[in-house]
Parts: structure tokens; sequence; C-alpha cells
């Protein structure tokens, strides 16, 4: 729409990325407000004296056509590379090696290189937490943490956690609620001071999917990720039900019965461990995706609208083509 000009986006996650990228090369003039320290949100890494760690999403799949053109022209840049390695399921007490249908990829040395190369050249105010929009007339004022105004936008997106996204449209746009509700997840990060023992009939592992666990479902090896080499580093996720139920626990706490429900399942005794942390995502995995979408919801009535992975469901992929969609849809209308 020609007089869809200034719009704001609140989230520089995956989609919200996604959707400012291509509005802006649609010649929109796009501002995008983010609470973080840097773009990526689920997308980002962990750098410390002790290696770097993923500990959010752990890789990507493509199947969109035109996500695939975009991945193929990262991967030329060395920005996303294939994850090729042995991945694994641990059902029973057994590890099984699995051939995945379609290729995983990872950025390039983490993840957070996909989301920093879609973050470039766009205007993005970081560490600013908008706090609650006005419409007047024909515009949305934003307000942020400190009490700041940012004003003039004809198109707000927004691209944050649908239950964060919830609280914001409270009383200014209820035509686009309810939305889904999202499980927690907690992250933990372990530095080892030797390397793992490889399990009986596994010549190596990337990654592990553990599906009878009471606490883990996810296992993986940083150092075996593309242009990563250094140090065993692994990262360990909870399930839903046991992050749920532990969302207020003792960090501490969190990270030694992770690393110790980690021990229970390994077959081989683990090497001392060098350093650990832990990271809790509130919000972290969509419990049903949005009902009754195109990837996206919008009330161009009032100029508005949302995008996430949650509108289609938990994938990386899911959330680039959400935030893709609705910029589509936005300046196609």
């Amino acid at each position: 729409m020609d007089f869809l000009h200034n719009i704001a986006v609140v989230g520089a996650g995956m989609a919200g990325l996604a959707a400012a990228r291509a509005l802006q090369q649609a010649g929109r003039n796009v501002q995008i407000f983010d609470k973080g320290r840097r773009p990526g949100g689920r997308m980002s890494s962990r750098h410390n004296a002790h290696g770097l760690f993923d500990l959010g999403a752990q890789y990507f799949t493509v199947r969109d056509p035109d996500f695939l053109k975009l991945i193929t022209n990262f991967e030329t840049q060395g920005v996303v590379a294939r994850w090729p390695g042995i991945m694994t399921r641990h059902v029973g007490g057994q590890w099984q090696s699995q051939r995945p249908e379609h290729p995983r990829y990872s950025g390039v040395p983490s993840m957070a290189a996909l989301t920093d190369a879609l973050a470039e050249s766009l205007n993005i105010h970081q560490q600013v937490r908008i706090t609650s929009m006005t419409r007047t007339d024909s515009s949305w004022t934003l307000e942020d943490q400190n009490g700041r105004l940012w004003s003039g936008f004809d198109h707000v997106i927004v691209a944050i956690p649908a239950p964060q996204a919830t609280l914001l449209l409270d009383g200014v746009a209820t035509s686009l609620l309810p939305l889904p509700d999202m499980s927690s997840c907690w992250s933990t990060w372990v530095r080892f001071g030797d390397t793992l023992t490889m399990p009986e009939g596994i010549d190596a592992w990337q990654g592990v999917f553990l599906e009878t666990s009471p606490v883990l479902r996810w296992a993986a090896r940083n150092q075996t990720r593309p242009g990563q080499h250094e140090g065993e580093r692994i990262t360990l996720l909870a399930n839903d039900d046991w992050s749920d139920r532990h969302l207020e626990a003792d960090p501490d706490r969190v990270a030694d019965d992770m690393i110790e429900a980690f021990r229970d399942f390994y077959p081989a005794p683990l090497p001392a461990i060098r350093a650990r942390g832990v990271h809790r995502w509130r919000y972290a995995q969509p419990r049903q995706p949005a009902q009754d979408t195109a990837g996206y919801l919008v009330d161009m009535a009032k100029g508005l609208s949302l995008c996430g992975d949650w509108c289609i469901d938990g994938r990386v992929e899911a959330a680039w083509q959400s935030g893709h969609r609705l910029a589509q849809a936005l300046f196609h209308l």
C-alpha cells in the first residue's frame, strides 16, 4: 500500500527482521525496536571465555522456495552452512543414527550469524522495550520503558512472542486476540575439560534428540558446528513440561538437574566440568499455532499486524515465512 510508508516493527527476532528487510527493500521507511542488546531473539548465542554456545534455536531446515533463495545466497557468503554430521535419537536406552529428510543448517560460527546478516543495514533501536501504543488519527505513537515517545508510524508490526504481544495489544486491538500460549525452555551450556567418549556403535555425534528423558529433549556438541572446532562444549535443552514446572526455579539448581539428567542417559562417564551456565527462555515454543491465519495476523483498519513463528509452528523457517509473507501482503494489498 502506497500510504504505508513509515512502519514500526516491535521485535528483532527472525520474523521481525524478515518483515523489516522485505519492507525496506520495497522502499518503506522502517524502524525496529527491540529490548535485547543485539538482534536475533531465540537465535542468539553466548560467547564467553569458555567458547561459543547456541542456547536457543539449534539448527534450521529449508522447504520454502523463497527461503531457499535467501539461504543459498547466505551459504555462498559463508553466513550459513550445512551441519551434515550424525544426528541421533535416544529411545529406550538405545542410540539410533538418523538420516534427516531435509538437510540441517547452522549459522557460521553460530545461529546468530543468520539474524546478524538479516539485520545488516536495518534501523534497529536496541535495548528499547515498547511498553504501550496509541493510535491517534492516522498514525501510531509508541512509548518505551523510559517514557520516550516514538511517533508518526502509519503501521505497526508486532513481532514478539504471543504472550508478550497479548499484553501490548490489550485494550488496543482486541480484534486480533486471543493469541496462542507458549511453553518455556531452560537451556544449559557446559564446557568440559576433555572430549566425550562416543557411545558404542556411534563414531561421532553432533546432536541427539532425547525422546524418553523426563528432563531433557536435546543435546548438541557446539564444537561440531561449521566454523567451530575447539573444546567439548555442550548445549542441553530441557523439555517443555519440565521447563514449565521449573520456570521459577533457582538457575543453579536447574543447571545441576539438567547436567545430572545428561549424566544419567550418557553411556560413558562424563569428563570434568570446566564451566557451565544457564539461560531461561520464558516463551520458547507455541503450544499450538494460531488458527486460520495466512502465517500472520492483520487489522488494516487499525494499521496493526502481528507475525512470528507462533503463527505457523516453532521452526526457524516458519518465523521467516511469517514476517516475509506479512511484508508481501502489506505492500501488495
